[in-house]
């Protein structure tokens, strides 16, 4: 499977999903506008790092892989942006969100602790997950699609360097990649987002063709059930409530919601329930201790909410 991941690489490469020299210009919208109905963050300095190393920042290989010439070292292109931005002013930073989504959202969790570490202790810096509560199903079979590729990505990206060291000494690096195990050493405050119904998880873990029938509205009760299944084990998946860490589990069925903005209400079947733009900034502060979970156990799609 080492194989098949590194070609899979070498097609990224010549990609926007591989190539920082690829990439579209960025459109800052959604939570990176700069429009005051868009975003609570409108008037805050807003970085976007590209992802484009597929192992969630953690790579860190002295050497190119020597049959496709790559180089995996996702974690020191993260130093190096972090220090280039510290230099231009973020350290005078008085709040700061470590942010990530997908995969991103991953390597925001490995280096959330880090981050942290870059400011003096004053400062609020907190870590924000969009959807990224990657699962290891109970059904074996499902179970080997994360399960297949964060272990070959550990391995050929030596990840193991990046991940929290209280954790690989306990347990397999691969094993720490998982966010329900990684978020168990995460010191930092971090909120987590995430869809009880996440839509790449729904295809990539299940099918194409139950995605699509949610979106049609056309789930059969045998599924819904597997649907209601997968809701549970995302539940089981939250980190333990503190007052530090948050998360909202929302019903609405997609992935990645930041990218279009979080002004959607939290409950989309409730149209009067907080924004998840609103909790989100009430944990940030402080405010409120959020532990949000829909009590709507059947994904809700909606094509104007949902985007």
């Amino acid at each position: 499977m080492t194989n098949a991941i590194a070609e899979n690489c070498t097609k990224r490469a010549t990609t926007k999903l591989g190539s920082s020299f690829l990439m579209p210009d960025f459109l800052f919208e959604g939570i990176f506008s700069d429009e005051k109905n868009q975003s609570y963050f409108y008037n805050w300095n807003r970085v976007v790092v590209g992802y484009c190393d597929g192992g969630s920042f953690s790579g860190d290989v002295d050497q190119p892989d020597p049959a496709t010439k790559l180089f995996y070292r996702g974690a020191r292109i993260y130093r190096a942006v972090m220090n280039e931005l510290m230099a231009k002013g973020m350290k005078d930073a008085e709040n700061v969100i470590l942010a990530g989504g997908s995969a991103g959202g991953i390597g925001a969790m490995i280096h959330c602790d880090h981050f942290r570490s870059l400011f003096h202790p004053a400062v609020n810096v907190k870590c924000y997950i969009d959807s990224s509560l990657f699962l290891k199903l109970k059904d074996p079979k499902r179970a080997m699609f994360f399960k297949t590729i964060f272990g070959t990505v550990v391995e050929l990206q030596q990840s193991a360097k990046a991940l929290p060291a209280e954790c690989t000494s306990e347990r397999r690096p691969s094993a720490c990649f998982f966010p329900k195990t990684l978020v168990k050493y995460i010191k930092t405050p971090i909120y987590l987002l995430n869809s009880a119904f996440d839509s790449y998880q729904i295809r990539n873990m299940f099918s194409e063709g139950l995605h699509d029938q949610i979106m049609n509205h056309t789930v059969t009760p045998s599924d819904m059930e597997l649907l209601k299944d997968f809701r549970q084990q995302i539940i089981k998946a939250l980190p333990t409530p503190s007052p530090t860490n948050g998360y909202l589990v929302t019903s609405q069925f997609g992935h990645s919601f930041g990218l279009k903005g979080l002004k959607k209400p939290m409950f989309p079947q409730n149209k009067t329930s907080k924004t998840m733009e609103k909790v989100m900034v009430e944990w940030f502060f402080g405010e409120k201790s959020i532990h949000i979970i829909d009590p709507n156990d059947e994904p809700f799609w909606n094509a104007t909410l949902s985007h």
